[in-house]
């Protein structure tokens, strides 16, 4: 009989890849408007940011509905440092109207459409 191995359930490292309808409007709202820094195109349709421990990769596509449909769910030590960061930046950063308290929620979209939402690492984050 072959003995099953065991499955690595442990994830390191997670990027998510989002659609971008254009590269330099991209790159510029991450950038200068939310603090990220361009890591670099890898090739004419491909670019990279990151801050901190968020990274994010864009792929170039000409279809608006694969942005409006597309988002990255980021978990927090300190969303609300995050959230108050984008303010006085001028971001519109969107906060349900049940959020309270140091672990809030709340989400932004970038020019194109794409969904970034922000939360804490309460216990209800921790998988088991």
């Amino acid at each position: 009989m072959n003995a099953q191995q065991p499955i690595a359930t442990t994830i390191l490292n997670a990027v998510p890849i989002l659609p971008s309808l254009n590269f330099l409007e991209t790159r510029n709202f991450y950038v200068e408007n939310l603090g990220f820094e361009e890591v670099g195109l890898d090739c004419l349709d491909y670019l990279v940011v990151r801050r901190g421990g968020m990274e994010l990769h864009f792929w170039l596509s000409d279809d608006p509905m694969q942005c409006q449909n597309s988002s990255v769910f980021f978990r927090a030590t300190a969303p609300s440092e995050i959230y108050r960061d984008f303010c006085e930046r001028g971001i519109e950063a969107i906060r349900p109207s049940d959020a309270e308290g140091e672990d809030i929620r709340f989400h932004v979209r970038d020019p194109h459409g794409n969904l970034l939402m922000f939360s804490g690492m309460g216990p209800a984050a921790v998988a088991h």
